[in-house]
């Protein structure tokens, strides 16, 4: 028998898809798709079929999946660390100050 399957039991326990049958075939049919095209783009070589890599990683309890309003707000949260670096780097200078540095820097 092979150990690559997902039973019932597994699908109940697991947390992330709150014991929902079709939570777990969604999360593991997403996964097995990222799997395929990350292995058709030439990222990845696989060394066994996708949906059985999923299956393992749900078992594993390695798949999560987020409502809607859990995805926007990671998003947004993403967006305000992005513009709270970009706040804090140092402002550009605009070329002709840049220029100008660069001549009184060389004599010119």
């Amino acid at each position: 028998m092979s150990n690559h399957r997902v039973y019932l039991d597994d699908i109940y326990a697991s947390e992330a898809c709150k014991g929902s049958t079709f939570r777990a075939v969604v999360m593991m049919a997403q996964e097995a798709r990222f799997i395929n095209d990350q292995a058709r783009e030439g990222y990845i070589t696989l060394t066994m079929k996708p949906t059985t890599i999923a299956m393992d990683k749900f078992k594993g309890d390695k798949l999560t999946i987020l409502s809607k309003e859990e995805a926007e707000a990671r998003k947004l949260e993403k967006e305000a660390e992005i513009q709270k670096v970009n706040a804090e780097a140092k402002p550009a200078q605009d070329s002709a100050s840049a220029l100008d540095a660069a001549n009184d820097a060389f004599g010119i």
